[in-house]
């Protein structure tokens, strides 16, 4: 009798261990479902024809979609997507302060890594227009940016360049030289015409390597 009864409380809870599960999976399909039928609706607002701009009210629209999916769906791929799509659209309204937030946004949630240093250098950029020069080299300053770090390198040597410190920004550029991707070599020029620019003598690799990388915390950390 007492062996029964175990086996019964084992067999129940197995049931509703695996329809706990089965609820769970379901939500989590309903939630990835939602969020990409939000997606389309703000794919569908941001389109329009060749040559023409968004409407006030396609962009009121949009906005609100893209807000939902932030509020709704933070920690899917859309709602960073979302978010990038309003700091694009705040930097054409210059509002730059509006747009460092959204961009922060994404940091924040760390979806993503490829799309969290999209928006590292972009908040860069932005922090710059701002002439918040160092808050820009804090954004673009990671321990390991991986293929991303011929371009953060070359937006420090362009913030250290605003600031006067040309030795800096050879360092910053020759450091951005060296790591170019097979994939990136159309930024080889211009980065070639930023050093043909700059009036201060080369320095070696191991230099560029301790220039161009500020002991600092990474921004958003």
């Amino acid at each position: 009798s007492e062996n029964g009864k175990s086996t019964v409380i084992v067999v129940v809870l197995a049931i509703g261990g695996y329809f706990g599960w089965e609820g769970y999976k379901a939500n989590e399909t309903h939630l990835a479902e939602a969020a990409a039928s939000h997606y389309r609706d703000l794919q569908d607002a941001i389109t329009v024809p060749e040559g023409q701009s968004l409407t006030d009210e396609k962009r009121a629209t949009a906005t609100h979609v893209a807000n939902i999916l932030k509020e709704e769906h933070k920690a899917n791929l859309y709602a960073s997507q979302a978010a990038l799509f309003l700091a694009k659209m705040a930097v054409e309204s210059n509002q730059l302060g509006s747009a460092a937030a959204e961009l922060q946004w994404v940091i924040d949630q760390n979806v993503d890594t490829a799309l969290v240093n999209l928006s590292r250098n972009r908040l860069a950029r932005v922090l710059i227009a701002e002439e918040k020069y160092e808050d820009a080299l804090l954004a673009v300053t990671v321990e390991s940016p991986g293929s991303f770090e011929t371009l953060f390198a070359e937006t420090r040597g362009d913030v250290y360049l605003l600031q006067g410190n040309t030795q800096q920004a050879r360092a910053a550029y020759q450091l951005a030289q060296q790591s170019i991707a097979v994939n990136d070599r159309a930024r080889a020029p211009l980065l070639a015409m930023k050093m043909d620019e700059l009036k201060t003598p080369e320095v070696t690799a191991a230099d560029a390597n301790v220039i161009a990388e500020p002991q600092a915390e990474v921004a958003g950390e």
